[in-house]
């Protein structure tokens, strides 16, 4: 290996900005990611122990100790998110200790335990009600009553403790800032480039096995084949999990300057922002596994043989030549421009190719028919258009990425946020939570301000401590945040009275115990199922050691370990009762409200301050189904119609950014109904819950949810097809073929939008009445839970009974209308007319676009009615479920 390539290797593992298949898959792992953070913690916590102990620092603050456990707790895994959440507390943290500060200097405080508790509590309640992040607003909770019960409790303390503490907090966040920069930094731009690259090599993956999937001549083998499709696409799922958290951090990075510096072999190629990359990845994703659809549903019959027979040699050829540009999208080393334009032009010359290949085959099996007096199914026309029309979108994006068309970046970029608006009205969701908040804190500040209390459980900051940072915005949320606490405290302790035995009160020593055990639980952190256990288990013995080492107390005199297990186990358990009984927020209810819109009293907090539209993922499906109404009716010049709710000018960059807007939307909802199903589970179904609670068929709804925002997308491609060439559909659909080449389907886009509309109504409804009783009590005002009677799930049924007869209904007019256009192609042929001059697209490329445009439309609006069937049914059974004694317990 050249020493260039061994510098490069280096780089890109230093900073952790890879190509797949560019070293040794050991290099780029998991493994040695997560390896790295640890290192990264480590550092962290021993520079600012040095800091803390062995500097000046520690003869001007009293709670020095705090600084490598604010290090810790700062350090995230990306650069961005590190930035972020220190940028966050800065912000939170200098008004309120000027304000302390100015509070202490005008002795308003500390005169007596009124005075104190009412300043504690008004200072938590604007915290509360301030912070929209939940880490933010639990480090500043601490900061602040840290402070009021340390200065309770040393009524000596200097007046400028409120900006000591600021220092201590600063001094952490700092640390933490310069080693994610410094020490094997990992940067949210390259982790989302890293995660485009890797997902793009895994869709060209499946598009390979998908091709080789429709050659096959028996659907058993084909089946094989769609097994490995859906493990990798299941990989890509979940690689791109992240992606939308780590854009949030980007935005706190130089990622255009960063793209800049690492891509500059690529930039003539294509120079992307992590938002469209984003897009595109969505995008491609959505077409490929609709290519993966089309195969699940194909028959295998004499007419898909004859197909794959005669299009074998095109198809590998495009799937070559594709594979070809991806590898040079992804490859480390730079291409020149010409060979890459080069690239491009021949897997168009391969789409053309297979183009004229299967205007062939279908002229064959056309006049194949008409001599033999059969028929053609309309199911295998329909998927193989489908599927062809879904390979030329596909060309279509590399194309568009490649020529990297600048405003049609920007219009996407711009579609991506929705920028925050100033509103000074009160939120009385974050009020209520606020409330919540103050209520626990005051109680927590009882065992500080009680002489007795204070006495037995040695100035009880530990309990408040607890109640503080064990809050959530759901009861789901707070009671995973206290087991994960609970059970993070025990390790911890245990390794702090470990390192007490084996060095005492020995600074250098201690460190050295206390680092290998904050690497691997610094490792653990990034496991799924650790988290904030593994952060507790870390820095729990940083705590009660360095404590030690800082006031000079022997751990066996204070028994800080069992002290520190008691009080959180006191702090834990008052924590769980005032969450139950304290205005609780049940995930189930804002779950309820993400899928059916975002009702004004929905707290935003425990979906991290994310950013969404009125509408929930219902609402935005019904919505989307109303616009893909209103293009059609535009497209298709039916201007008298008025039963859309959603009116567009049909421009294609007006358009196309409304769809991106949507999928943005719809995506972000998506992230945070996952987040909320995992709270919910945990949530007690007692009384005023509802019967029954089945993750099962919430995990299986967002599954449908995006199958059917999924085709809903298919839905617009095809109508953006259509658009190209909205000047000659009229020719088309009346003169062309006596009228039967491209059947008018407004009724049935009219018929099926309403019904559909209809469904999506019902359904919001239906999680609308089944919320909690306390949620209708205190957010709706209503004290009774609106039960579904047997009425209202019989009219759910007859939903879905028209629903199931309307798709049935589609797949019979298609094939009479196709019948009718053999007919009329037979009767020109008796006519003595010859096959090229009656087939409209035999001769015309236009012609044949619009063709297998239309039809790939008709192929996903039955698909998507297939869709949204499969959804109400699992709707209803969740209805069911939690409103009926159906599925009773033994």
């Amino acid at each position: 290996m050249s020493i260039s390539s061994l510098s490069q290797t280096a780089r890109h593992f230093y900073f952790n900005y890879h190509y797949p298949k560019s070293t040794s898959p050991w290099i780029h792992s998991t493994f040695l990611r997560r390896v790295q953070y640890a290192i990264q913690v480590v550092i962290c916590f021993l520079s600012a122990s040095f800091l803390a102990f062995e500097t000046r620092i520690s003869s001007h603050l009293s709670l020095e100790y705090l600084v490598p456990i604010i290090s810790i707790l700062c350090l995230q895994q990306t650069f961005g998110s590190t930035l972020s959440c220190c940028v966050h507390n800065t912000i939170v943290l200098t008004p309120l200790s000027v304000s302390l500060f100015v509070t202490r200097k005008f002795h308003l405080c500390y005169q007596n335990y009124v005075v104190t508790e009412l300043l504690l509590l008004l200072t938590s309640f604007f915290i509360t009600y301030g912070c929209t992040q939940v880490s933010t607003k639990r480090t500043v909770l601490l900061y602040n009553v840290i402070y009021f019960a340390m200065c309770f409790s040393h009524a000596d303390m200097s007046l400028m403790f409120p900006f000591q503490l600021f220092g201590i907090h600063m001094s952490g966040m700092v640390m933490a800032v310069l080693v994610s920069l410094i020490i094997f930094p990992l940067f949210a731009t390259f982790e989302v480039e890293n995660r485009f690259h890797y997902s793009l090599l895994k869709l060209q993956q499946m598009h390979t096995l998908i091709i080789q999937a429709f050659l096959c001549h028996d659907k058993m083998v084909a089946q094989m084949s769609l097994i490995r499709v859906s493990i990798i696409e299941n990989m890509v799922h979940k690689a791109l999990i992240p992606v939308q958290t780590r854009l949030d951090e980007a935005r706190f990075e130089p990622s255009r300057w960063l793209q800049r510096i690492f891509n500059r072999k690529h930039r003539h190629i294509t120079d992307l922002t992590l938002q469209e990359q984003e897009n595109f990845i969505n995008s491609l994703m959505c077409h490929i596994s609709s290519l993966e659809l089309m195969i699940k549903n194909c028959s295998f019959n004499e007419y898909h043989h004859d197909f794959a027979k005669e299009l074998e040699s095109s198809l590998l050829d495009l799937s070559a030549r594709q594979s070809t540009v991806i590898t040079s999208l992804i490859a480390p080393s730079s291409i020149s421009k010409y060979e890459f334009s080069q690239q491009i032009s021949n897997l168009q010359q391969a789409f053309s190719k297979l183009r004229s290949a299967y205007i062939d085959v279908r002229l064959r099996r056309i006049e194949h028919v008409l001599q033999s007096a059969k028929t053609i199914q309309s199911e295998d026309s329909l998927s193989h258009a489908y599927f062809l029309f879904h390979l030329e979108v596909i060309i279509r994006i590399l194309t568009e990425l490649a020529l990297n068309n600048e405003d049609k970046a920007k219009n996407i970029h711009s579609s991506g946020y929705e920028k925050k608006k100033m509103n000074f009205k009160p939120e009385w969701s974050r009020i209520l939570s606020s409330v919540k908040c103050i209520i626990i804190i005051g109680v927590g500040s009882l065992f500080v301000l009680v002489p007795s209390l204070s006495k037995a459980f040695e100035n009880g900051h530990l309990i408040l401590i607890t109640l503080c940072v064990t809050q959530g915005d759901t009861v789901g949320g707070a009671l995973t945040t206290m087991k994960m606490r609970l059970i993070g405290t025990l390790i911890g302790a245990i390794w702090s009275y470990i390192t007490y035995l084996l060095v005492h009160t020995r600074i250098y020593p201690t460190l050295g115990i206390l680092s290998p055990w904050i690497f691997v639980f610094s490792y653990l952190k990034l496991l799924p199922n650790w988290g904030y256990t593994a952060t507790v288990a870390s820095f729990t013995p940083v705590a009660i050691n360095l404590a030690q080492l800082s006031h000079q107390i022997p751990l066996s005199e204070s028994n800080a370990v069992l002290l520190r297990i008691e009080e959180s186990f006191i702090g834990i358990t008052i924590a769980v009762v005032l969450t139950l009984l304290i205005f609780p927020i049940f995930a189930i209810d804002l779950l309820k409200d993400n899928i059916q819109r975002k009702s004004r009293f929905t707290v935003q907090l425990a979906l991290n301050n994310l950013m969404v539209s009125p509408s929930g993922t219902l609402k935005t499906c019904e919505e989307s189904i109303a616009s893909m109404h209103s293009v059609y009716d535009q497209l298709f010049h039916h201007t008298e119609s008025h039963e859309s709710m959603v009116q567009l000018e049909l421009e294609e960059r007006k358009v196309e950014s409304f769809i991106s807007a949507q999928r943005s939307v719809f995506h972000r909802l998506i992230s945070a109904q996952r987040t909320l199903v995992e709270h919910a589970s945990l949530e007690p179904a007692l009384w005023w819950m509802n019967h029954g609670f089945s993750s099962k068929y919430y995990n299986e709804l967002v599954r449908q949810q995006v199958n059917t925002f999924n085709m809903l997308h298919n839905v617009d491609a095809a109508l953006m097809k259509i658009n190209e060439y909205s000047e000659n559909i009229h020719h088309f659909q009346v003169n062309v073929a006596g009228g039967h080449f491209l059947p008018n389907l407004h009724r049935e886009i009219s018929g099926l939008s309403k019904q559909l509309g209809t469904c999506f109504h019902a359904w919001i409804y239906d999680f609308a009445a089944t919320q909690t009783r306390l949620h209708r009590l205190f957010r709706q005002s209503i004290y009774s839970n609106a039960k579904l009677d047997e009425v209202h799930l019989t009219k759910d049924q007859q939903c879905l009974v028209d629903l199931y007869q309307i798709v049935h209904q589609l797949q019979d007019q298609h094939q009479e209308r196709l019948n009718q256009l053999l007919q009329h192609y037979l009767d020109r042929l008796t006519d003595g007319e010859t096959y090229t001059s009656i087939i409209p697209y035999a001769t015309n490329n236009e012609a044949d676009s619009v063709f297998i445009a239309y039809y790939a439309l008709y192929y996903s609006t039955t698909q998507l009615a297939h869709s949204i069937l499969k959804l109400g049914e699992t709707i209803h059974t969740i209805l069911e479920l939690e409103t009926t004694h159906v599925y009773r317990h033994f």
